[in-house]
């Protein structure tokens, strides 16, 4: 992009942001100046809702900016007594747009009012949205809970906001990189955070080479990320939880809304079945970024092909006081080709049914139960070789859970179970040109079982305390061929000796108990100590043997040969708040130990291989490191600044060379990133824009390079690689900008992001590659970046319907 282009968007922005910064006033003016007048005048009036004419309770007024502790009462009535004079009189609400008047009162005067509500509900982008201290009172450390109108004030990717790339500018949260699916959660693997829709499993879910995620914010409500410790109603991951909840429709008016971007056109529609008894809420996404593809110069680009689409359905059921109803799918699919070269497919449903209830006082329970099915391909489209590679993944999930609750003590109980069954790995030709013969590799199945109960309890005014035990099984079961190995020697092709046919019976099995503890303490009312321990285990994973998760990698249930992954997580965290919780502060470390942590052999082949095993190396990992952050939960201007230390590090424990990866020495990991700072600032501009900046800085992920390379005879090139990942790419910086006007054409509801990307251009790398230049004997490291320029975008939705209609 030129440098004129540059400065015409930073002019675009600058004014903008200066005209909707001016805030007009009214003046009423009540009697003459010149007459004689008594001590004192009343000013009354009415606060009504523009949106629906009725009145509001609890405005104050200031006047001459100090406030008078005069607030509408519950008819929207105000009686102030004033002097005579002019003075600025401001009417204030914590959800509506603040109105700013000049007053001449020299008579008793009326004014009446309506006041909008704030396009931007909360004051500006407040993590936690609960309780103002919630930071400091709850007792599990590491919890980060976002609504989806607080993601809306983060920028992002094609003016789209994503869950996951907000969640990537918290402290302690990264990605390996542009073009790269799924999160880092404190050093974890990407599939060891358990991923739920509603409690209901989803094993992935992403859009556009990971940029967006398949959950569509319009129909999102909020979303908890656990970072240090899971509740015990929560397991089958190594990592982290991320609870994603879906909202219900609208029990009362019908209303909707279209949008459409530079990136994908959407739609939402949601209303009443039968009026307070019965909702339901539609919404679905579609991609159009292809027109862009077409506008590069370069022609592999222009013949490259990026689809994806998602869907939601969710219906909500009030079958009586206290009792609840909801079924809900959810559908996402992608369809990826990069011109005549490869491509991949893949799609993803997730269907559930959930029963709510509430049977006494103190007594409430839930039951849920889901299926999910996952499939991809990977395809290698041009000649007679021209072949597709598919596999997935089918499963079933059953929960059933009960708390009881009195004064400060819950408590809560249930059992959930999982039943996968691994879908045949196939490869198929692709097109009428193509000679491949087609092969089938048959997966695994198995059944995870497991309960739990856990104890929440306020001990003292100062201290809280959440304890839990969940036990966990997996069974493996057949049919299955177990190959045999010769005992005492390493697991390659070459050591096998037989193999032994399982029929229906179990091939394997694993269990264990995963104990969880959490305890806060309270130094003083804004000021908290938390420390906590959970030990989680994990009996499926994805394989890829590339640096970052893709939608080709292959999801392995735990084997003979593959047991499950164990983890034990200790954080520790000091947590303080301003006196009126409009500054946090908080530091909290944290250390996790992995055993059974999978990595893979250089050059391993992973798809259509019936011996998986051969091609993985087992071994122990840790992760370590502390989160800092200071954030402004309030004002005109919100926002916070993190820092990140994380150290992520694996070795192998082999004692066959064979097994062993840089002579079992530790070393990064693919997502080691040990440094990241992230600072995000969201600026009201009253009456209806938000401007939002956002920029990340992190250190380069680790890679293996060519340290030299030798000419044989015949002019072939050889490579001579370094240590696994003992080099790094350059680190990572970028900055992203947006501004949202509300209400732009229609008084009803509309919007208009205006949001750019990478703002300076930074060409930041996705991956180093070497490669030989033309009759030279020496191979040259090159940079390769995903998005290595500005990426402008604007989208505009438009919503209809609701009470007044």
């Amino acid at each position: 992009m030129s440098k004129f282009s540059f400065q015409l968007i930073l002019f675009f922005f600058f004014g903008i942001t200066v005209a909707y910064g001016q805030t007009d006033s009214l003046t009423f003016r009540f009697g003459k100046a010149q007459n004689q007048h008594p001590n004192t005048y009343v000013l009354t009036g009415k606060i009504l809702t523009e949106e629906t004419n009725e009145p509001l309770q609890g405005v104050g007024l200031h006047v001459n900016g100090a406030f008078t502790g005069t607030v509408t009462d519950k008819y929207g009535f105000y009686y102030l007594t004033l002097e005579p004079g002019v003075h600025r009189v401001t009417f204030r609400h914590i959800s509506y747009i603040p109105v700013f008047t000049q007053v001449e009162l020299y008579d008793n005067g009326v004014v009446n009012l309506e006041m909008t509500v704030k396009s931007f509900e909360l004051d500006g982008v407040v993590v936690v949205s609960e309780d103002p201290d919630r930071n400091v009172r709850n007792a599990i450390t590491g919890v980060t809970k976002l609504t989806t109108r607080e993601l809306r004030s983060i920028p992002a990717f094609m003016g789209e906001s994503d869950i996951f790339k907000g969640l990537q500018l918290l402290p302690g949260v990264s990605s390996v990189g542009e073009g790269t699916s799924g999160i880092n959660v404190r050093g974890a693997k990407t599939d060891q955070n358990l991923i739920l829709m509603n409690e209901a499993v989803v094993l992935s879910s992403n859009h556009a080479l990971g940029f967006l995620s398949g959950f569509n914010t319009d129909v999102t409500e909020n979303f908890t990320l656990y970072k240090g410790n899971l509740p015990a109603n929560f397991g089958g991951r190594a990592g982290s939880a991320l609870n994603i909840l879906m909202r219900p429709g609208d029990m009362n008016a019908w209303k909707g809304q279209v949008g459409m971007g530079t990136s994908n056109g959407k739609f939402l529609i949601e209303g009443p079945i039968a009026s307070e008894k019965a909702s339901v809420i539609a919404g679905g996404r579609v991609s159009n970024v292809n027109w862009l593809l077409n506008q590069t110069q370069d022609l592999d680009l222009q013949q490259s092909r990026i689809n994806f689409y998602d869907g939601y359905l969710g219906l909500t059921w009030k079958l009586s006081q206290g009792h609840t109803m909801e079924a809900n799918t959810l559908l996402t699919g992608d369809r990826f080709q990069f011109s005549d070269q490869f491509g991949y497919e893949w799609s993803n449903r997730v269907s559930s049914l959930r029963y709510k209830g509430i049977l006494g006082d103190h007594l409430s329970v839930s039951a849920l139960a889901a299926d999910g099915d996952f499939s991809n391909a990977f395809i290698d489209p041009e000649g007679v070789e021209a072949a597709q590679v598919r596999n997935g993944m089918r499963y079933q999930q059953g929960k059933i859970s009960a708390t009881w609750a009195k004064d400060q003590l819950a408590l809560t109980g249930g059992l959930e179970a999982l039943n996968y069954q691994g879908k045949p790995e196939k490869l198929l030709p692709f097109g009428l040109e193509s000679g491949v013969q087609p092969e089938q590799v048959d997966k695994e199945k198995g059944v995870e079982f497991s309960g739990f109960l856990s104890l929440e309890q306020e001990l003292s005014a100062t201290t809280g305390l959440i304890a839990g035990i969940r036990y966990s099984s997996f069974t493996q079961l057949g049919p299955d061929s177990v190959y045999q190995y010769r005992p005492n020697a390493p697991l390659i092709p070459s050591n096998q000796i037989g193999q032994e046919v399982v029929g229906s019976g179990k091939v394997a099995s694993y269990s264990g108990w995963e104990p969880r503890i959490s305890l806060r303490q309270n130094l003083t009312s804004s000021l908290s100590l938390k420390l906590s321990y959970a030990r989680l285990y994990q009996y499926v994973q994805s394989v890829s043997n590339t640096f970052g998760p893709t939608p080709i990698d292959l999801w392995q249930l735990s084997t003979k040969y593959i047991p499950p992954q164990r983890s034990d997580s200790f954080s520790f965290g000091i947590f303080k708040n301003s006196t009126d919780n409009r500054w946090e502060y908080s530091v909290d470390g944290f250390y996790r130990a992995s055993q059974n942590q999978v990595e893979y052999r250089d050059f391993a082949e992973i798809f259509l291989n019936p011996h998986l095993e051969t091609e993985l190396v087992l071994g122990e990992g840790k992760a370590y490191g502390a989160e800092f952050m200071v954030k402004k939960n309030l004002g005109i201007v919100t926002g916070w600044l993190a820092y990140t230390y994380s150290r992520s590090l694996f070795r192998s424990m082999s004692l066959f060379q064979q097994e062993q990866i840089n002579c079992n020495e530790w070393f990064p990991s693919n997502f080691d990133k040990p440094h990241e700072v992230n600072f995000i600032l969201s600026r009201k501009i009253y009456p209806r824009g938000l401007f939002n900046l956002s920029a990340n800085y992190s250190t380069g992920r680790p890679v293996s390079a060519v340290n030299a390379s030798y000419m044989l005879n015949g002019g072939l090139l050889v490579p001579d690689y370094s240590a696994r990942n003992q080099y790094r790419i350059p680190d990572y910086f970028r900055v992203d900008a947006s501004f949202t006007v509300e209400k732009v054409f229609s008084k009803k509801g509309d919007s208009l992001n205006f949001s750019i990307y990478n703002l300076f251009g930074r060409k930041n790398a996705y991956s180093i590659f070497w490669q030989r230049d033309g009759d030279s004997q020496q191979l040259r490291p090159y940079r390769l970046a995903i998005l290595g320029s500005i990426f402008p975008s604007i989208t505009y939705s438009i919503q209809w319907g609701g009470a007044n209609d």
